[in-house]
């Protein structure tokens, strides 16, 4: 063939095949996410001293397992909770999963020999999104997926005298779909700006 008879496209011909790389390119990836920034603020009056046997009790099991390593990381001691569990058992206490069993756990948290209990409440608006993706082809398709408004408050409690000697709290402004990563972060900071300590920097680990 010769090279006379080869017909080049025009200019709506180049702009629709760059058009076209252009959409593949979009479609065959998508950015890593930014790390979410939250709002924290916190508070103590006394902070526990070094082996201080401490209860965690939260709502949710990424806030709990974070808690518990972040304790331990501080010097403290934390019970177990099953053996509270068991004892509540024993007793044959009747959790009603309100307010009301803050009291109860206190009460066997003392006959546990601890000194704290730290009690965690978890917040958590679920949202859907509609993420859209389009082919080179034309064919359009969308993908759901939840989206979380996340906020994780503490309060340590003194067995004893069922006074709070500090408390803290973290949530996210913004959505996001890492529910238990999510989670485990604001435990930490929340834990952070109640001890008033400072917050890590990108690229630190939370806890």
């Amino acid at each position: 063939m010769s090279l006379r008879n080869i017909r080049y496209p025009g200019r709506s011909g180049r702009a629709a095949v760059a058009a076209l790389l252009l959409l593949a390119s979009a479609c065959s990836g998508s950015p890593a996410p930014k790390p979410l920034d939250s709002i924290a603020d916190g508070f103590h009056k006394t902070l526990p001293s070094a082996n201080a046997r401490i209860v965690v009790w939260g709502n949710h099991p990424a806030v709990a397992n974070s808690a518990i390593t972040w304790f331990q990381k501080h010097g403290l001691t934390v019970l177990e909770r099953a053996r509270l569990k068991q004892i509540l058992d024993e007793q044959t206490v009747r959790l009603t999963h309100s307010s009301d069993d803050e009291a109860q756990v206190l009460r066997v948290g003392q006959l546990m020999g601890a000194d704290l209990v730290a009690f965690f409440d978890t917040s958590s608006t679920q949202g859907t999104q509609a993420n859209m993706s389009f082919s080179m082809f034309g064919a359009a398709g969308a993908d759901f997926q939840s989206l979380y408004r996340l906020g994780v408050a503490v309060r340590g409690v003194h067995v004893e005298s069922s006074e709070v000697t500090w408390s803290g709290s973290a949530r996210f402004p913004q959505a996001t779909a890492s529910l238990d990563e999510a989670l485990a972060q604001l435990t930490c900071q929340a834990l952070n700006a109640a001890w008033g300590l400072p917050q890590p920097g990108s690229g630190q680990p939370m806890c």
